[in-house]
């Protein structure tokens, strides 16, 4: 009798434990987690330090001794500055990767300047005695596309695409100090084409309800050479051309910090 009670209450046991277990309520999954979106359109101002060569060349050949490429009389100028500037663009995200395309337009605070020393005038060198030569680098502009991979706040990104800057020249008198007051302009634009290559990060550090705000660092490399094969010239439209006539080129390297804007994706726009 005994036996037969332990065995009803085990068989009861078993039969209801299922239907107590369907009654107790289901525990839901937590939610995944919610990621930051990259997406969207953003605007910002940068600041930082760039290095850079200025190269002056001259076109002309005059004979041994003289002007032309591969001329003694070529040289170069190299410093750095500070360099602050706004930049813009629009990216999209698919997954962990993030592509776009940005614009910036940047210049020094004392408008990369570089100087030689005084240059040669003996031996028939054709520099005038006590001479030296000023350069500059103004209004450096680039536009590209970004490729980032993002760790949710977190991007690094690459960079590259179209680059030009004016660069600008005139020789001083190393006696006075004084400087030609008017720069040699290149065929009446001093603007000279080529790249930018580059890479960094940015760090979303607050999420708003109408924009995001992110700060990061960024750091390229510039050749502007390409100057449509036009000198600066001593006669206007360099006609006639002469030993004096000169192009310019540079190369720099840049490293900024960045503060951007962005809205929070392009759904921003229809809500």
């Amino acid at each position: 009798m005994k036996k037969f009670l332990l065995g009803s209450v085990g068989l009861a046991a078993m039969l209801a434990g299922p239907a107590m277990a369907a009654d107790m309520p289901v525990v839901a999954p937590p939610p995944p987690p919610v990621l930051y979106d990259w997406s969207g359109l953003y605007i910002g101002g940068n600041i930082g330090g760039v290095w850079y060569d200025v190269d002056r060349t001259f076109p002309n050949a005059l004979g041994v001794g003289g002007f032309g490429p591969g001329s003694a009389n070529n040289f170069s100028t190299s410093d750095s500055d500070g360099i602050i500037g706004i930049h813009g663009g629009a990216q999209w995200q698919w997954g962990a990767w993030v592509l776009g395309v940005e614009a910036a337009l940047s210049g020094c605070w004392h408008e990369c300047r570089s100087y030689t020393g005084v240059l040669p005038s003996a031996g028939g060198l054709p520099f005038t005695a006590n001479t030296f030569a000023e350069h500059k680098i103004t209004n450096l502009a680039t536009a590209g596309a970004r490729l980032g991979y993002a760790w949710d706040r977190f991007m690094i990104f690459a960079s590259g695409g179209w680059a030009a800057a004016s660069l600008k020249g005139t020789y001083c008198n190393a006696v006075t100090g004084i400087c030609d007051s008017t720069f040699s302009v290149q065929n009446g634009s001093s603007w000279n084409h080529g790249y930018y290559v580059g890479g960094g990060f940015d760090y979303m550090i607050h999420k708003g309800a109408l924009v995001d705000v992110i700060l990061g660092v960024e750091y390229q490399h510039f050749d502007v050479s390409d100057n449509g094969d036009r000198a600066f010239c001593i006669n206007p439209g360099c006609n006639a051309p002469t030993g004096a006539d000169y192009d310019l080129s540079a190369t720099g390297d840049l490293v900024r910090a960045r503060l951007t804007i962005k809205t929070p994706g392009f759904a921003y726009f229809w809500r």
